[in-house]
């Protein structure tokens, strides 16, 4: 069900579509399908939860809202539902009012002269609300507040809970939505500040207001959220089993403890509460095992972790097949990705949020590879490293890469050729491709020849779109680029991205299908030379137009360009896990490319667009859209940060998610993200059903998808359940759990957004 629309016409529209499962047309039934009371109009919470149709009264504890949506799903086609909360009666699809205290919502469905009542009550809700005493510093404080009803000056006692933040629970007989105002003092007549507006406006229940040091007016609300007092966690991650000598594994404690101590492999360690990482190669030699043993303790209770790793740092086994398919793309902005000590300088400046790195190297690239492949990818693709020094549009510009002014070198800001060879060659030691970034469409001032004296033909020339043009005119410089392309490649360089493709389609001729016989010749010459590497020939454009405008694939040109329509449907969801369902099952046709032989690759976001993070902010469903990418029959690309959660900064919308890289020190919910995206990566490794599968759909409900996938060449079988309610799916057999570990026989229980892979013995 698409609340998004139901939403947008309950405050105003004409008229109102309900995008719902239809009901039986046929025969008496005054039950429901579903029914769906829905709080949280950004991520639209189902507060019905567990609902059964034989099943008629249900509990709703803590609901915070004023106003909630409610929308039933009738059996019967001629089912007649009215909802009733407070006295009021409302028609389905309304947006109703939360009942008085322990109040219900009744939702009355009639079927000729057969009726039935499903019945949600609401229980009365503790409000807290939490001060942050740090500024202020008080040995006591007082919360003074009107209109729930009013408090006599200077007010009531409040609790410290937590150093210094104070509690106060109003009581049961006073009701926080009708609150105007309240301000915090010191038992003395001293405020701190007034907080006025009503509940809408003020959220009260689990918020901090941060303390200012006396100045009237100067409390804000942080956006915090605070439950009390807990004992503390520990996260181990990785949880345990094979590392190598490079693995940090991150040892995160949670919740203020007290006392920590914790062994590695005999030695003791010196723990903190937040995160802390510790380099196997400091504990383990090789080939050894040791206990890793963590326990913290505070007032409340205490937790203890106990697990085991066994360090092996023989190279992997490279198992990759060649087929395109397989790619699990890491994209990474040089500038602002990794700055590496002992490499180039990196820019100083570049186009992007302000306060973020600008001076990324290939060094600081080559000291992530080893995080890169333990997050389950095979490739990296990098923003331009040509050199753009010199060129036009000042340093930002140049930053970018993307305005190059020699082709044939490597920008020294990024660093030399030297530690470019380095880079490809420490890549595919660990089973990683090098895709470059191949801009052949534009560039920043090219001024000299190639070194076999062919030149770019500088004229503005049109193009396919019509719109920007470009100052790089074919076919005139058809020989210059087939010149870069097989430079690149016989130094290992395995495929291409290319910037504004849509450039490269003059005069009525797709010149890209020219560059793509030149790059699969090269990468043929090197398989016949017996070369493992620079062999792959992948090309991908970039033309951010809908799928049914893209006309880079024409005339046998590219066969795969960046899915911006599959991406806006993973991040958005709006059908919501039907979505998922809908477009791992259908191909590049069905879903509106043009041409054969077209595989789109997959992303969430790139340096262009926003955060998918600032979109998706709950970790379980920001993790189920990268498993649904790792699902994906075809290339997938993932933007650096986006596997821990990261948001957007301050930029436009073309550079504001070219963020400060960071591969380690996570926070626990960043941990939690990258950990299951990992998760999802290595399995898709594993298993080529994942990545060439045929698809199997089941839709068990509006809220669950059963994805089967099965690959013909080595009969692995795989089960995808995604899910957005509590639910229990049927899979027919016995598999291996690849997110969980163990064995499941029979049926998986799934829990709301936290999707399932099963591998089928």
């Amino acid at each position: 069900m698409n609340f998004k629309n139901i939403i947008r016409n309950i405050l105003g529209a004409a008229s109102l579509m309900i995008i719902t499962a239809a009901p039986t047309a046929w025969g008496a039934d005054p039950s429901l399908n579903s029914v769906e009371v829905i709080s949280d109009f950004t991520n639209f919470t189902n507060l019905a939860t567990g609902f059964s149709a034989d099943r008629t009264e249900y509990t709703i504890d803590n609901c915070q809202s004023k106003k909630v949506i409610v929308a039933a799903t009738p059996k019967s086609a001629t089912a007649m539902v009215d909802i009733v909360s407070n006295g009021t009666t409302y028609s389905n699809h309304s947006l109703v009012d939360v009942p008085a205290k322990n109040g219900k919502i009744e939702v009355k469905v009639k079927d000729g002269s057969d009726t039935r009542t499903y019945v949600f009550n609401f229980t009365t809700p503790k409000f807290t609300i939490y001060y942050d005493n740090s500024a202020t510093n008080w040995s006591s404080v007082k919360i003074h507040y009107w209109n729930t009803p009013k408090t006599t000056w200077p007010g009531v006692d409040m609790t410290l809970v937590k150093d210094n933040v104070w509690s106060y629970t109003f009581p049961d007989d006073e009701d926080p939505s009708t609150l105007t105002g309240f301000l915090f003092d010191n038992g003395s007549g001293s405020g701190d500040a007034n907080q006025t507006g009503n509940y809408q406006q003020v959220p009260v229940n689990g918020h901090i207001y941060k303390g200012a040091g006396g100045k009237k007016g100067a409390v804000s609300d942080q956006g915090e959220y605070y439950t009390g007092p807990v004992k503390p966690k520990i996260t181990v991650s990785p949880a345990q089993g094979k590392v190598k000598g490079t693995t940090v594994i991150t040892v995160t404690i949670d919740n203020d403890a007290t006392s920590i101590s914790g062994s590695f492999n005999g030695s003791d360690l010196s723990l903190s509460n937040g995160s802390n990482s510790l380099t196997v190669s400091n504990y383990l030699n090789d080939g050894a095992t040791g206990t890793l043993t963590v326990t913290a303790t505070n007032d409340l209770g205490s937790d203890q972790v106990t697990t085991s790793f066994t360090r092996d740092d023989t190279p992997p086994v490279i198992t990759l097949t060649g087929d395109q398919r397989e790619l699990s793309i890491y994209q990474i902005m040089v500038g602002s990705f990794q700055h590496g000590e002992g490499g180039a300088s990196g820019y100083s400046d570049m186009w992007g949020p302000s306060g973020h790195r600008k001076n990324g190297n290939l060094r600081g690239i080559i000291n992530a590879l080893d995080y890169i492949k333990d997050l389950g990818m095979n490739a990296i693709w990098m923003t331009p490293v040509f050199d753009s020094t010199n060129g036009q549009g000042g340093e930002k510009l140049q930053a970018t890469g993307y305005f190059c002014t020699n082709y044939f070198k490597i920008d020294p800001k990024f660093g030399t050729l030297d530690e470019f060879k380095e880079l490809v060659e420490k890549a595919h030691e660990r089973g990683i491709y090098i895709i470059l970034d191949g801009v052949f469409g534009h560039h920043g001032g090219v001024s000299q020849a190639s070194p076999n004296g062919n030149s770019i033909d500088s004229t503005t020339s049109s193009n396919v779109r019509g719109t920007d043009a470009g100052n790089v005119s074919y076919p005139n410089s058809l020989a210059y680029f087939k010149e870069v392309v097989r430079y690149w490649m016989e130094l290992g360089v395995d495929g291409w991205r290319l910037d504004q493709c849509y450039q490269v389609y003059q005069g009525g001729h797709n010149y890209w299908y020219d560059l793509r016989m030149e790059v699969e010749a090269v990468a043929s010459e090197r398989r016949n030379r017996g070369e493992q590497w620079g062999t792959l020939g992948y090309m991908v454009g970039e033309d951010w137009t809908g799928a049914g405008s893209i006309t880079v694939t024409q005339q046998n040109g590219l066969k795969s360009v960046m899915d911006f329509d599959g991406k806006n449907n993973l991040v958005n969801l709006g059908s919501g896990v039907g979505s998922i369902g809908w477009f791992l099952s259908n191909d590049a046709k069905a879903r509106g490319y043009k041409d054969d032989g077209v595989e789109p690759t997959i992303f969430l976001s790139n340096h262009d667009t926003s955060r998918v993070g600032d979109t998706v902010t709950d970790a379980d469903k920001l993790i189920t859209r990268h498993a649904a990418v790792a699902c994906y029959t075809g290339p997938t690309c993932t933007y650096y940060g986006d596997e821990i959660g990261d948001k957007s900064g301050d930029g436009n919308a073309d550079n504001k998610g070219r963020t400060s890289g960071r591969i380690t020190g996570f926070n626990s919910t960043e941990q939690k993200i990258h950990d299951g995206v990992a998760k999802w990566f290595k399995a898709r490794s594993e298993n080529p059903a994942m990545w060439r599968g045929t698809v199997d759909r089941k839709q068990v409900s509006n809220n669950t998808e059963v994805i089967t996938k099965t690959d013909a060449q080595t009969g692995n079988k795989i089960v995808a359940i995604f899910s957005s309610e509590n639910t229990t799916v049927s899979i027919g057999g016995t598999g291996e759990d690849l997110i969980n570990g163990g064995t499941v026989s029979g049926s998986v229980n799934v829990s709301s957004w936290v999707p399932a892979l099963i591998r089928m013995n």
